[in-house]
């Protein structure tokens, strides 16, 4: 069995159970939302308890989550594999339903597929959402936008005890950023790599019985470490009133105030590029 985090309902992030590669493989791709635990555990615990072999992923805060559960009920853990995710942060899922929710409102009619980080038209570095209709795409980043200012994150996110290499999981699995200091020719495709991080010997043996199906790189930790393999992220300084301001005006006072939505955010990128346009007029 397989637990990792699809969509129930209408695009409600959750945890979800898989039992066949087509279940799997909704678990593929970013969701930038605190996912839905509900009976998770204990279904987890049950299949343990039936002898199942398991493999868990989520945030680090979740596998611990997890791992302090089953010991409670002294659950063997030696057909569970664990694998926990380099988490910059989450935020509540009210603010991407609200979000969902603007979208559907100014198209008329309900998305039927979405996709958090869409890779298509500007490769893996790019942070696009894509909202699929029946009768077109729409791509925006105003969600993307929010989330990289560390400004609707819970406030725990900034005081996390698992953000270091002292990983609560067998593999820790993430974006390789740095990956060309490594091989500059891994990444032609403009895809992405992933880095995992072997923390244990039950990941080192998963690892290896995987490894034939993948390209890979061995690699030290000083070429993949990064900003949340060494302290939580720092929380904006604006978030307790982005929090007001979000209760209290809802989802588009918050996209316009913060996000891209407003007509401040495009003259501001008409400012930026005018400057632009003069320092190199003179620079000529």
């Amino acid at each position: 069995m397989v637990y990792g985090v699809g969509y129930t309902g209408h695009f409600r992030v959750s945890h979800k159970r898989a039992s066949t590669r087509k279940e799997r493989d909704e678990f593929r791709g970013s969701k930038y939302v605190q996912s839905d635990l509900n009976g998770i555990f204990v279904q987890v615990k049950d299949d343990l308890k039936q002898g199942l072999h398991v493999l868990f992923s989520g945030t680090p805060c979740q596998t611990s989550g997890l791992y302090s559960y089953l010991s409670l009920f002294r659950i063997s853990m030696d057909k569970l594999c664990i694998v926990d995710i380099i988490c910059h942060g989450v935020p509540a899922p009210n603010i991407w339903r609200d979000y969902l929710a603007y979208i559907e409102q100014k198209q008329k009619m309900e998305a039927v597929a979405v996709n958090f980080r869409d890779k298509s038209t500007s490769g893996w570095a790019s942070h696009q959402e894509t909202f699929i209709f029946k009768e077109g795409v729409v791509s925006t980043g105003t969600y993307a936008r929010i989330f990289c200012q560390s400004i609707m994150f819970r406030h725990s996110c900034g005081i996390c005890h698992f953000a270091n290499l002292q990983r609560p999981s067998d593999i820790t699995i993430g974006d390789f950023w740095g990956w060309e200091r490594v091989d500059p020719h891994f990444n032609a495709d403009n895809k992405g790599v992933s880095l995992v991080l072997v923390n244990t010997r039950k990941g080192r043996l998963f690892f290896d019985e995987t490894k034939t199906w993948i390209d890979y790189i061995e690699t030290d930790t000083q070429h993949c470490i990064q900003l949340n393999l060494q302290s939580p992220t720092t929380i904006h300084p604006q978030r307790d009133a982005f929090e007001r301001d979000y209760a209290n005006h809802g989802f588009v006072y918050i996209g316009r105030k913060y996000g891209d939505m407003g007509w401040k955010y495009k003259a501001n990128l008409y400012l930026l590029a005018f400057r632009k346009w003069t320092k190199s007029m003179i620079d000529k």
